[in-house]
């Protein structure tokens, strides 16, 4: 009986463990940008209907390809954009350029940047407010943090340190 126990205890764990944390709902940064985790249908419909105007995916190709969200998006009268972003290696200045000009072309729309929990978004943002905003290390992280910047941090800040 112990055993069956234990390893109900085990199956019952199993998705705590292997769930991505981050950024589950959308979450205002900025007058006109929000970022999350990966959305749901649900959450594409809710931010339409708040006036939502562009979704920024920075997921990695294979990870854009499981999911319908550029149907969802377009369906519900938004833009949709997609930097792939796979992991550390996708961190360069080339696509920190790219996500500046989407924003910059919509600085008056209703932006929402997502990746799967947060942390490539945050990342992003850390290294474009110091590599094109000039803002300093410490401060660059800050702006990271707030926007999902977790278990990447180490690499921005000595992409930083650069």
């Amino acid at each position: 009986m112990r055993a069956i126990y234990l390893f109900a205890v085990v199956i019952l764990s199993l998705p705590i463990f292997s769930t991505a944390k981050g950024i589950e709902t959308a979450k205002q940064v900025e007058q006109n940008l929000w970022v999350m985790g990966m959305p749901a249908e649900a959450d594409i419909e809710r931010f339409a209907e708040q006036g939502g105007d562009i979704v920024i995916s920075l997921l990695s190709v294979p990870e854009q390809s499981q999911t319908a969200e550029s149907t969802w998006v377009t369906e519900n009268g938004m833009a949709f954009y997609h930097v792939a972003i796979p992991g550390a290696d996708g961190l360069t200045l080339a696509k920190v350029r790219l996500l500046d000009k989407v924003l910059l072309e919509h600085k008056d729309k209703n932006v929402l940047v997502h990746c799967a929990s947060g942390n490539r978004v945050g990342a992003l943002f850390a290294l474009r407010a110091a590599w094109l905003d000039g803002k300093e290390k410490d401060l660059a992280l800050k702006i990271g943090r707030e926007r999902g910047l977790t278990s990447l941090e180490k690499t921005v800040s000595e992409m930083l340190a650069q």
